[in-house]
């Protein structure tokens, strides 16, 4: 028997106890709720009891509010520029006439018409270097027959010479030839000279001075100056009758006709387009200039049939003073019953005047004002008071202010149908728009009762209003440039 004890049976350890229990132990994390609050501030401190997902949503809005703004800005800093370019600078007002605001853009239109204008009557395909080119070509044509017809004429006479003497059908033949040679010498000489003439003119005066005026400046000055009478001239026109009206207002056809020979004088084929382009402008702006242009011709026209022969005419004298003072004791003099002639003779600064006794000789209208006049002094009230229907014979001004000295003036006659001397008809109808502008307060002499401001000279040569250097020099050329170079 055996007795000995019996050990308990161990149960199998389970090996893989160990490994389930801890295959139970779990990792903390943290769940993440969205609509939890952090307790962190969203910005400057504001927002901690707000939600994760509310914070969210604030920065989604907050980034596409930015966004929107910054392309509203945006927008609106581009629509404001484009109205400033547009509308606003172009609207200021670089001129004025009697409360009729003359606004840049009109201006910067104005200069780019007559830009053009000029560069066809200089290079245009009609314009005086073509003349010139011509007149050289036509020379050089004479030149050649000049040369041809001495050579044939000296042939002529070398074969005359050894002919025997006396009469023969040769001789008689050669001697036709030799006369009619001579004849061709004769004009083909005659017509050189005239054309050497008129080139001589051509490139040593007019060309060099047409050019002279092409500068920034003056194109700029004339075209200010042009804006400005026009205004004068429609106020003037509003005043008028009908057919006083249709004679100076130009017709459609007329704009139209001017505007075609515009173009078709372009010294090149882009240069209508190049102007358009450089000066931003319209064909239609383009047609509202040539209608100031042609409504200033014909009013020059108009104004210069108005002046005929015999005429009103008035014989005046004038005495000229530095001084108010001495003028009013000029006047106290007069009226007391001194002599004008010698206080004239004695006292005057006028020295087409002051050693006839201040006497002014006969007057037409405009006559005194009219800058090829002897007479000229260029005001407008001294003119003005000399014409007034209500002056009488020896009838003695006020002092009258005027450009920078003191007048009086006496009436010595009138005659209202006298004749005037051709010359200074001539030159009176040529000139006849300029004075009549002067006379209204024109050309920077505003009469009493005129608002005419001074064009504004930083607008006038702002390069946006002015076409490129290259198209408009800004000065003159050197004398010593070729009077056939073109700029354009």
């Amino acid at each position: 028997m055996n007795t000995q004890t019996e050990r308990p049976v161990r149960k199998p350890v389970n090996q893989r106890g160990k490994a389930a229990r801890n295959s139970k132990r779990y990792n903390k994390q943290t769940a993440h709720v969205e609509a939890r609050r952090d307790g962190k501030p969203l910005i400057f401190g504001w927002g901690k009891d707000l939600s994760h997902t509310a914070k969210v949503r604030i920065q989604r809005r907050a980034t596409w509010g930015m966004a929107v703004f910054f392309a509203l800005l945006l927008v609106i800093v581009i629509v404001g520029a484009w109205i400033n370019l547009n509308i606003i600078v172009p609207g200021l007002t670089i001129a004025a006439v009697n409360g009729h605001n003359i606004p840049q853009s009109e201006y910067r239109e104005m200069v780019a018409v007559k830009t053009q204008l000029e560069l066809n009557k200089i290079y245009g395909p009609t314009g005086l270097t073509v003349q010139l080119t011509n007149l050289q070509k036509q020379d050089a044509q004479q030149s050649d027959i000049i040369s041809k017809t001495n050579t044939t004429i000296t042939s002529l006479k070398a074969q005359i010479a050894k002919l025997a003497a006396g009469s023969s059908t040769q001789r008689t033949d050669l001697t036709n030839q030799l006369n009619a040679a001579n004849k061709t010498l004769a004009a083909a000489t005659a017509q050189h000279t005239s054309l050497q003439t008129q080139i001589t003119t051509l490139s040593q005066t007019t060309i060099p001075n047409e050019k002279l005026v092409f500068t920034q400046s003056q194109v700029g000055n004339d075209s200010a100056t042009w804006l400005q009478d026009d205004e004068l001239i429609r106020e003037w026109l509003a005043t008028q009758s009908s057919a006083v009206q249709a004679k100076i207002n130009p017709s459609a056809s007329q704009i139209n006709r001017d505007f075609k020979t515009l173009k078709a004088n372009m010294p090149n084929s882009n240069g209508y387009n190049t102007m358009l382009s450089s000066m931003g402008i319209s064909d239609d702006q383009v047609q509202a200039m040539l209608t100031i242009i042609d409504r200033r011709a014909n009013a020059q026209t108009y104004l210069s049939q108005q002046l005929t022969s015999p005429s009103y005419q008035v014989m005046a004298r004038l005495i000229d003073v530095p001084t108010q003072k001495l003028a009013n004791q000029m006047l106290q003099d007069l009226q007391k019953g001194q002599d004008f002639g010698k206080l004239a003779a004695a006292n005057s600064k006028d020295t087409n005047s002051n050693t006839k006794g201040g006497d002014l000789g006969w007057l037409t209208r405009y006559e005194y004002i009219d800058p090829s006049a002897a007479a000229y002094n260029g005001s407008s009230i001294i003119e003005n008071w000399i014409f007034d229907p209500a002056r009488k014979l020896n009838e003695i001004s006020p002092v009258i202010y005027a450009n920078g000295a003191y007048f009086i003036v006496q009436i010595t006659n009138i005659d209202p149908s006298r004749a005037i001397d051709a010359t200074t008809l001539k030159a009176l109808q040529s000139n006849a728009l300029v004075d009549w502008l002067q006379n209204r307060g024109g050309n920077g002499r505003p009469l009493p009762g005129q608002n005419i401001k001074a064009p504004d000279q930083t607008m006038m040569f702002d390069t946006n209003n002015l076409p490129p250097n290259n198209i408009l020099p800004a000065a003159a050329p050197s004398q010593t440039q070729s009077a056939g170079t073109s700029t354009n």
